[in-house]
């Protein structure tokens, strides 16, 4: 990559991916919600040359077929180049090496008070065993141990005065196990996912192409062409026509990307949850 850095996320570079960041990840300062620290974080990992391209600016430039349905919406390619960048960056990050997150503390608080209300004299297990095997767990029904774990769960509950409307969590997800990667499909259909964010949120109507026009005004086509630009299939039918994305997003469409927890770009990715979206 050897177009010039943004120098801050105030850039007006940085426009699109500041737009996009607010849209699908809502910040979190411990206490409340605030605006989202993704672009600062892409733009950090540019600075530090931690993003990692198999493309280049050059070769984004040169592509005829990108480059002029971008030019047909009047879209800055400058400041595309950028949110392409942290598009892929994203994806890679929630689809490569990531951990489960699709339990909050907040959904385990609801979970195991809901479970202690329904079992009133329920028994206290420990073990590095899923089994549970009786030579190696350790069990407890000692009242004042129980009570306790009652009155932190309700302690913890109490916080919350209504469900959080962004996923929360005190501790790191599975201890760092960060071992969770998606296959080439889905990371194709998080791509799209995200691209769809943005042209929302950027308000791209829906061109229709001038009879005898070369240029293609297909938003679908569009992403199909990027996902085969970014390498992240071979298929050269991705650059032609848009059935194959469609194919791979009947199948993945309604995967909850939500729940990934990757390095990077923490504390809750916000794409819609709307079924057959």
């Amino acid at each position: 990559m050897s177009h010039a850095i943004p120098c801050n996320w105030s850039d007006e570079a940085m426009e699109y991916v500041d737009k996009l960041a607010d849209k699908i990840n809502v910040g979190w300062d411990g206490e409340c919600e605030c605006p989202s620290d993704w672009a600062f974080r892409f733009l950090s990992r540019m600075k530090a040359g931690a993003i990692k391209t198999p493309f280049s600016y050059e070769a984004f430039v040169n592509n005829k077929e990108i480059i002029a349905t971008l030019e047909s919406y009047a879209l800055d390619i400058e400041k595309y180049w950028f949110v392409l960048l942290f598009i892929y960056d994203i994806t890679c990050d929630f689809g490569i090496h990531a951990a489960d997150a699709s339990k909050t503390d907040y959904d385990l608080f609801v979970e195991i008070n809901a479970y202690l209300q329904q079992h009133p004299h329920a028994v206290l297990y420990l073990s590095d065993d899923r089994e549970l095997r009786k030579n190696n767990r350790y069990e407890t029904d000692s009242p004042a141990i129980l009570l306790n774990l009652r009155r932190f769960v309700k302690q913890e509950l109490d916080k919350y005065r209504e469900r959080p409307r962004i996923k929360v969590w005190t501790h790191d997800v599975q201890c760092n196990n960060y071992t969770l990667s998606l296959g080439a499909a889905q990371q194709q259909v998080l791509m799209y996912k995200l691209y769809k964010a943005l042209f929302a949120v950027l308000g791209l109507p829906d061109l229709r192409a001038k009879k005898g026009g070369t240029v293609s005004y297909s938003k679908m086509l569009l992403v199909s062409r990027i996902i085969y630009f970014c390498r992240l299939t071979t298929n050269e039918s991705f650059v032609v026509e848009d059935s194959s994305l469609k194919g791979v997003l009947k199948q993945y469409r309604d995967f909850d990307f939500n729940r990934r927890h990757p390095r990077t770009y923490t504390g809750g990715l916000n794409l819609s949850e709307n079924k057959g979206e």
